[in-house]
């Protein structure tokens, strides 16, 4: 009697795939791709900005949530946010106050500093680099018997009042205590001295010589107190009948004008 033959284990490296069964043919109308489906993932679209007015608005609705004492603190800086730069900048380059000490310039500044030693003048100072308000209308230039505001090369934390004797080429004929007899001016730089008639009330360039101009801060304006008073210099150059008049014409009889012809040095 023969064996049944055994059944053949499957292969499980291939498989059989059995016939589909036919589909039937639909007479509906045709078939129509559905719309993929929205991304479940974040969405890379630019978001939309708000307009200025409703960011400004929303601002506002903040800041007055905020506590009295904040709000009252902000509106103070938004006020001061200007105005300290602008307190900050025109002193050091606009205009400047000053007061004058000491009887260096007697007669013409501090007028009754021999009989009140306590009074000194409030002096008005331009600092502005140009020789006007308005920038590039007049060259930058001084001119001799100017008041000058300076660093003082003695000591140059102390910013010293002096009037302009001579220029860059003039010959000064100094007095004490300076050891030369006369000074040329050298290039770049001016011959400074107080009114005083005594040169042992004042400490000018007859003690530490010609004054570069890179140490000369302003140009003094007018007086503003005790006694109001604008100075102009051109007065330097007339003569009256006074006691003042007649040191100036001194002082200008020590000076020769364009003794010396300089010229400017260049760089290569």
């Amino acid at each position: 009697m023969s064996k049944p033959r055994a059944t053949p284990a499957p292969n499980a490296r291939y498989r059989v795939q059995a016939p589909e069964a036919p589909v039937p043919k639909s007479r509906g109308p045709p078939y129509k791709e559905s719309a993929p489906a929205a991304p479940s993932g974040p969405s890379l679209s630019k978001r939309k900005r708000l307009p200025l007015s409703t960011l400004l608005k929303t601002l506002r609705q903040r800041f007055s949530a905020l506590p009295s004492p904040i709000r009252r603190a902000g509106r103070t800086l938004r006020w001061l946010a200007p105005v300290i730069p602008i307190a900050l900048y025109f002193p050091e380059h606009v205009m400047q106050v000053m007061w004058v000490r000491g009887p260096s310039m007697t007669p013409y500044l501090n007028e009754d500093y021999e009989q009140s030693q306590t009074k000194s003048d409030i002096v008005l100072v331009s600092m502005w680099p140009w020789g006007s308000i308005i920038p590039f209308l007049k060259p930058p230039r001084l001119e001799r018997g100017m008041v000058v505001t300076f660093r003082s090369p003695a000591n140059s934390s102390h910013i010293a009042i002096k009037r302009i004797v001579g220029l860059p080429g003039d010959r000064v004929t100094t007095r004490e205590p300076c050891m030369r007899p006369t000074q040329i001016v050298p290039w770049n730089h001016v011959w400074l001295e107080g009114d005083a008639q005594d040169p042992r009330k004042t400490m000018d360039s007859n003690t530490y010589g010609p004054v570069s101009l890179s140490l000369v801060t302003g140009r003094v304006w007018a007086v503003l107190g005790p006694r109001m008073r604008w100075l102009d210099w051109k007065d330097w150059e007339t003569d009256n009948d006074d006691a003042a008049s007649t040191h100036r014409k001194s002082v200008r009889d020590r000076v020769v004008k364009d003794a010396v012809k300089l010229e400017q040095p260049f760089l290569n």
